[in-house]
Protein backbone atom coordinates (compact mmCIF):
# COMPACT_ATOMS: atom_id res chain seq x y z
CA UNK A 1 0.00 0.00 0.00
CA UNK A 2 1.33 3.32 -1.28
CA UNK A 3 0.15 6.63 -0.03
CA UNK A 4 0.39 9.54 -2.50
CA UNK A 5 0.27 13.50 -1.74
CA UNK A 6 -1.50 15.23 -4.74
CA UNK A 7 -1.54 18.80 -5.86
CA UNK A 8 -3.21 21.24 -3.49
CA UNK A 9 -6.66 20.73 -4.09
CA UNK A 10 -6.98 17.58 -6.60
CA UNK A 11 -10.05 15.85 -5.22
CA UNK A 12 -9.71 12.51 -7.84
CA UNK A 13 -7.47 11.61 -10.76
CA UNK A 14 -8.35 9.18 -13.71
CA UNK A 15 -5.20 6.75 -14.55
CA UNK A 16 -5.62 5.32 -18.09
CA UNK A 17 -4.84 1.08 -17.49
CA UNK A 18 -5.30 -1.65 -20.07
CA UNK A 19 -8.86 -2.25 -19.16
CA UNK A 20 -10.14 2.06 -19.44
CA UNK A 21 -9.72 4.68 -17.21
CA UNK A 22 -9.79 4.20 -13.17
CA UNK A 23 -10.61 6.95 -10.97
CA UNK A 24 -9.39 7.08 -7.91
CA UNK A 25 -10.58 9.08 -5.44
CA UNK A 26 -8.70 11.48 -2.52
CA UNK A 27 -9.46 10.26 1.48
CA UNK A 28 -10.52 12.98 4.14
CA UNK A 29 -7.03 13.30 4.76
CA UNK A 30 -6.38 14.54 1.39
CA UNK A 31 -4.39 11.79 -0.06
CA UNK A 32 -4.63 9.01 -2.35
CA UNK A 33 -3.91 5.17 -1.29
CA UNK A 34 -2.76 2.90 -3.98
CA UNK A 35 -2.55 -1.50 -3.26
CA UNK A 36 -1.62 -2.39 -6.71
CA UNK A 37 2.29 -1.34 -7.78
CA UNK A 38 1.93 -0.75 -11.14
CA UNK A 39 -0.37 1.98 -10.57
CA UNK A 40 1.57 3.38 -7.58
CA UNK A 41 4.68 3.29 -10.46
CA UNK A 42 2.76 5.26 -13.20
CA UNK A 43 1.30 7.54 -10.32
CA UNK A 44 4.98 8.27 -9.28
CA UNK A 45 5.79 8.72 -13.17
CA UNK A 46 2.78 11.66 -13.16
CA UNK A 47 4.52 13.44 -10.28
CA UNK A 48 2.46 12.82 -7.52
CA UNK A 49 4.96 12.43 -4.46
CA UNK A 50 4.64 10.01 -1.80
CA UNK A 51 3.20 10.75 1.46
CA UNK A 52 5.96 10.41 4.34
CA UNK A 53 5.98 6.99 6.29
CA UNK A 54 7.76 9.26 9.47
CA UNK A 55 5.58 10.90 12.46
CA UNK A 56 5.47 14.14 12.70
CA UNK A 57 6.52 15.93 15.80
CA UNK A 58 3.30 17.87 17.05
CA UNK A 59 5.31 20.44 19.41
CA UNK A 60 9.37 19.91 18.95
CA UNK A 61 9.67 22.01 22.22
CA UNK A 62 7.98 18.78 23.78
CA UNK A 63 10.86 16.81 23.17
CA UNK A 64 14.57 16.85 24.67
CA UNK A 65 15.94 19.43 26.56
CA UNK A 66 16.25 23.47 25.80
CA UNK A 67 19.68 24.67 27.68
CA UNK A 68 18.59 26.60 30.53
CA UNK A 69 22.87 28.42 29.69
CA UNK A 70 22.44 28.87 25.86
CA UNK A 71 19.12 27.93 24.63
CA UNK A 72 20.80 25.28 22.72
CA UNK A 73 18.20 22.18 21.75
CA UNK A 74 19.25 18.37 22.48
CA UNK A 75 17.44 15.39 22.97
CA UNK A 76 20.24 14.83 25.98
CA UNK A 77 20.64 16.51 29.32
CA UNK A 78 24.23 17.63 28.81
CA UNK A 79 24.64 20.25 26.21
CA UNK A 80 26.53 19.42 23.02
CA UNK A 81 27.11 23.12 22.77
CA UNK A 82 27.79 24.85 26.34
CA UNK A 83 28.43 21.58 28.75
CA UNK A 84 25.36 22.87 30.70
CA UNK A 85 23.32 19.64 32.58
CA UNK A 86 19.52 20.53 31.81
CA UNK A 87 16.73 18.49 32.97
Amino acid sequence: MTRFIPPSGLKSIGIETKDGVKTLKAGKDGTFTVNDPKLAKQLKKEGLGIAGTAGVIANPSSVGFNCKNCGFGSFFKKCSKCGEING
